[in-house]
């Protein structure tokens, strides 16, 4: 699976994801036209080559008018939804600007809908997040994670007056992120850069990582470190064990566990009648697996929980057709390490016919078998026997088979 792994050693914000997507080598053409599909044209977008510290990385300036338009929740999404972007990209894009707006109505006494944003409604702040999550989505939507987030120190002037840093915005947003602040060097993470962070990334777990391809993106102001977003593209390691464990894995003939995802969304307003739908479509996409699980959620009400196991390079297309076929508005994905023994297909004969059975295999013996469903009943349903004798007959050959193998 590929990984984003960022490094905020001088804070984040909305320009410096811009340009460490783009120094990852994210095509500007392709970038630029689908940021041009929102119906915002009050902005230049200025890319440049700079070496802060010595160091080259990718400057990315929006340049917009003095008199921007203070537009509320409703409004940006809107704007995000009349366009054409990826499904994903809106979502991720709408995503951020609820946290943002989340943590802003909190601040301020009210609810998101009826805050009037400043940050929230600039031409700018839309820009870098929709950009960014386009330029995400662009790289193949890795799975991101952060290190400890410098936040800054002392104050900032906003349109509210002099407030202390990090902004009361931020430091909700930044909740269950490790921060630190190196003294009093401003606002180095701006609310957008935080809203970004939390939409896309988890705080790092220490995890082996393996980098690849590094992307600096840079920032305005002088500080005193090099004040650039870093993001490397690569691969967590292999999974480790203790030896003992490992010996004793290889000992037993498992196989090495493969890295998978899994989506999960949880549905209280769809009818029933979708659920076998769904199950058959996302199948069909490549699913490995798909289940509905009752559940409860608040006030009492019954749901479904949608659980899918899947491959990393088929998560886009999956969580595009868990929203196009169900109700789900939200959905969430996490890594997971799945163990599956290698399996062989094989024909035996039964007096009703040849049946194709799956065994399992561990250290090279068979420890399971199972006859093909869609066999069985075929066969079933031409002779005029039951499902069950078919079955049966075909798994006790099987296993007769494999003794005398």
């Amino acid at each position: 699976m590929t990984v984003a792994f960022i490094e905020c050693v001088a804070g984040a914000s909305g320009d410096m994801f811009l340009g460490a997507w783009l120094d990852l080598g994210v095509p500007e053409d392709t970038w630029r036209q689908q940021l041009a599909g929102l119906s915002v044209h009050e902005y230049e977008i200025v890319v440049e080559r700079v070496k802060p510290s010595g160091i080259a990385a990718t400057k990315v300036n929006v340049l917009t008018a003095h008199s921007h338009h203070h537009r509320h929740l409703p409004d940006i999404e809107r704007i995000i939804d009349a366009s054409d972007l990826p499904l994903i990209v809106k979502e991720k894009s709408k995503e951020a600007f609820h946290h943002l707006a989340v943590a802003e109505a909190a601040v301020h006494g009210t609810v998101p809908e009826k805050i009037h944003f400043h940050e929230v409604g600039a031409v700018d702040a839309i820009v870098d997040i929709v950009g960014s999550m386009i330029a995400w989505h662009l790289l193949g939507q890795p799975t991101c994670v952060v290190t400890p987030i410098e936040v800054g120190g002392g104050t900032v002037k906003c349109a509210h007056g002099v407030m202390p840093v990090p902004a009361p915005a931020t430091a909700r947003l930044l909740a269950g992120f490790p921060t630190y602040s190196s003294g009093l060097w401003g606002e180095t993470t701006t609310p957008t850069g935080a809203a970004i962070l939390r939409t896309l990334a988890q705080p790092y777990s220490k995890r082996p990582f393996i980098g690849k391809e590094v992307g600096y993106g840079a920032g305005t102001k002088e500080l005193p470190v090099a004040n650039l977003l870093r993001i490397q593209l690569g691969d967590w390691a292999p999974a480790t064990m203790p030896v003992s464990a490992g010996a004793e894995q290889s000992a037993a003939g498992l196989p090495k566990p493969v890295s998978a995802v899994v989506i999960e969304a949880n549905v209280d307003d769809m009818s029933p009648e979708f659920a076998g739908y769904i199950i058959e479509k996302l199948l069909a996409q490549g699913a490995m697996d798909a289940t509905w699980t009752p559940m409860v959620m608040k006030k009492g009400r019954p749901a479904i929980q949608l659980q899918v196991l899947c491959a990393r390079e088929k998560l886009p297309a999956l969580q595009e057709e868990i929203f196009r076929q169900s109700s789900s508005i939200g959905l969430r994905y996490y890594d997971v390490e799945k163990l599956e023994l290698p399996r062989e297909t094989m024909e035996v004969q039964t007096n009703y016919g040849s049946v194709a059975v799956k065994a399992a295999k561990l250290g090279g013996a068979t420890v399971n078998v199972a006859p093909e469903y869609e066999t069985c009943k075929k066969i079933a349903e031409e002779q005029g026997v039951s499902f069950k004798q078919v079955y049966q007959s075909a798994l006790a050959q099987a296993v007769a088979d494999d003794i005398h193998r």
